[in-house]
């Protein structure tokens, strides 16, 4: 299979996702399709990246201005490269709910709306998932979220990857937008607001009223408060 030719339906019926190199050339907020079981291609089709897994050395450390745990890179990480998979339990937005009530009296964030189509399911990462559960949000973050579809290819159901945004360092702390909302860049794509956190946090599909969280991520366009 070819880049030119599109190498599964997905990649035929919508943009070529990635460059010969696996890194992201299209727009948050537009989705993946990568390449899948269907498909006649191997494991190296460059349609094959966030399904091949993490691929850089990362750890875990301990934050010294009160965040708790953050994620840093042993390596260097180019622009648009993909970096790990927001991954968790899936639940009910009517459980994230009310899990979200007990997670709001323990002042944990790990909830993810997967609201690219419709609010029917949110990934809960508290107690199932990778070491993006402990990834730190800012406000001037170094990944980017976006939707992806591989075997499933229910719109309610996207897989969550998260990209770099820019080169970087070596040693760097990675961070993603837990309030990201992405403008619309087709019809397609209308619906696609990521909100991280507490559930309808600012999108108002929450009915429960929220004291504010302050933020703590020291960025110098920080917006002071999560959500």
């Amino acid at each position: 299979a070819t880049l030119a030719g599109g190498c599964c339906p997905g990649a035929s019926r919508n943009r070529f996702a990635y460059n010969e190199a696996g890194q992201v050339r299209i727009r948050a907020g537009l989705p993946i399709y990568e390449c899948n079981s269907r498909c006649r291609c191997g494991a190296e089709c460059p349609n094959r990246v966030v399904q091949r897994g993490i691929r850089y050395d990362l750890c875990i450390f301990r934050t010294g201005d009160g965040r708790g745990w953050g994620v840093r890179t042993l390596q260097r990480i180019r622009k648009n490269s993909f970096v790990m998979e927001y991954v968790g339990e899936i639940i009910t937005s009517e459980e994230a709910e009310r899990r979200g009530q007990v997670y709001d009296r323990q002042g944990a964030t790990y909830l993810f709306d997967l609201d690219y189509v419709e609010d029917v399911y949110t990934v809960d990462a508290a107690h199932y998932g990778n070491i993006s559960h402990f990834v730190n949000h800012s406000c001037d973050p170094n990944l980017q979220v976006y939707n992806v579809f591989i075997e499933n290819l229910d719109q309610r159901l996207p897989r969550i990857a998260l990209f770099a945004t820019r080169p970087i360092r070596a040693g760097e702390e990675l961070t993603f937008d837990y309030n990201m909302h992405v403008d619309p860049v087709d019809a397609e794509s209308t619906r696609m607001d990521s909100n991280f956190g507490l559930v309808g946090g600012s999108l108002g599909g929450s009915p429960r009223a929220r004291g504010r969280i302050e933020c703590k991520c020291g960025a110098a366009s920080c917006r002071k408060f999560l959500f």
